[in-house]
């Protein structure tokens, strides 16, 4: 009981840094992606919503990762967009601790006005993501064929929406 208790009190005295909203210009100026936590009381930056928004602030789009418990849901980690400014990309993690080795992969295009998930294109990413010229993304995935965990890739993402891999 002595355990339970010390345990208790323990993670009651951790304490999360207050989420607060984060808001990312795109190096033209003219879109601003906005993350905004939406977590549960206590927890609000486990988990996000993602809203694109013109230099004027109308929504354009957004995408929410919030879940119904707090802990099927995904919060923003890393977020930046490309320096052609025609995607936002950003990966989150889950809210609950699943899967901790994956970094599921987004991003928003502008001339689609849509978001994507970089994992339905090239599989689960397994780490964070590197910018790379005006459009190339650089991250690892794993490839179970190969049995190989963390494989290079480099995706450009212009080809990627537009269908040419």
């Amino acid at each position: 009981m002595t355990a339970y208790y010390l345990s208790f009190c323990f993670l009651a005295s951790l304490h999360l840094p207050d989420a607060q909203t984060t808001l990312h210009s795109s190096p033209d100026k003219s879109l601003r992606a906005v993350i905004i936590p939406v977590g549960k009381n206590g927890y609000e930056g486990t988990e996000s919503r993602i809203e694109i928004r013109s230099a004027s602030g109308k929504t354009l789009r957004w995408k929410s990762f919030a879940s119904y418990d707090g802990e099927h849901g995904m919060g923003v980690n890393h977020a930046e967009w490309t320096s052609n400014s025609l995607f936002f990309v950003f990966n989150a993690d889950s809210s609950g601790g699943h899967q901790p080795w994956r970094h599921a992969t987004y991003f928003y295009s502008r001339s689609e006005n849509r978001f994507y998930s970089l994992d339905d294109h090239i599989g689960p990413v397994t780490s964070d993501f590197t910018l790379e010229g005006r459009d190339v993304l650089k991250t690892t995935r794993f490839n179970f064929q190969a049995k190989n965990e963390k494989e290079p890739v480099r995706v450009n993402l212009v080809r990627l929406t537009s269908g040419r891999q």
